[in-house]
């Protein structure tokens, strides 16, 4: 408050600057499924301020080293996965315990050399990059594993029952596809799978694009797309070419 002659004339507030936009960003985490929790030295009150205006979705107040790393070894032994973002010394101890400890590029010594990683921006939630690039990495893998799962029981669907039909008539009722002989099954089968390893190239170089959903969702529509997609596609694709190549047979 300030005052003149003992008069009050007016009130300056202060408060710490909150970077614009992190609270969508905070949001983003959410969707995510990522729990966003403000550790700070500040009183209770202060630290309530802050955390509603930031939209984080819990804070810790009047918080020292030890509560910092008791909070994180609590949230692991209930078998969460922790990242923590930090730039002081009193920071190095919990982001050595977290799984993925980001320090601020204008931190101490102590803070970076405790941390994986060095944040050059100071964003405090450059988090959502880190997990985005993780997930990406994570989901390109698994739709590429999902669909060459598919891929390999679609094309032995197809081929089995034309190789052994002759031995085991009783596999008829699985040739669905109704391929032209033994012969132009086999060369269909190599000459799709020559041609569907380099057409996964640019999906494995590129990565399947990770979109801020929840888990579920995600498998879902990965299932959906890279499992159905690849039990369909090698059917359609061997019949066509078993029917161009049924012609030299």
């Amino acid at each position: 408050m300030v005052s003149e002659n003992d008069k009050v004339i007016g009130v300056i507030e202060l408060q710490d600057i909150i970077k614009p936009g992190i609270s969508e960003r905070f949001d983003r985490l959410r969707k995510m499924g990522i729990k966003t929790v403000m550790v700070t030295g500040d009183n209770p009150l202060t630290a309530k301020f802050i955390a509603e205006k930031a939209g984080v979705d819990d804070f810790i107040a009047e918080a020292k080293p030890e509560d910092k790393m008791n909070y994180i070894k609590k949230e692991q032994a209930e078998g969460r996965l922790v990242a923590m973002m930090g730039d002081g010394t009193n920071d190095a101890p919990a982001l050595a315990q977290a799984d993925v400890g980001v320090a601020m590029n204008s931190g101490t010594q102590a803070a970076k050399e405790a941390g994986n990683m060095v944040d050059l921006d100071n964003d405090p939630t450059k988090l959502i990059e880190v997990v985005e690039i993780g997930k990406q990495l994570l989901i390109t893998r698994g739709t590429l594993t999902t669909f060459s799962i598919a891929n390999d029981v679609a094309k032995y669907f197809a081929i089995v029952p034309a190789l052994f039909i002759a031995a085991i008539p009783a596999l008829q009722g699985l040739n669905i596809m109704k391929l032209h002989s033994t012969e132009s099954a086999i060369l269909s089968a190599v000459i799709f799978n020559a041609i569907i390893i380099p057409i996964l190239i640019p999906l494995a170089l590129r990565g399947v694009k990770y979109k801020p959903i929840g888990a579920s969702a995600l498998l879902q529509r990965n299932l959906l797309i890279y499992g159905i997609g690849g039990l369909l596609i090698p059917f359609v694709g061997i019949k066509l070419l078993d029917l161009a190549v049924g012609i030299f047979f």
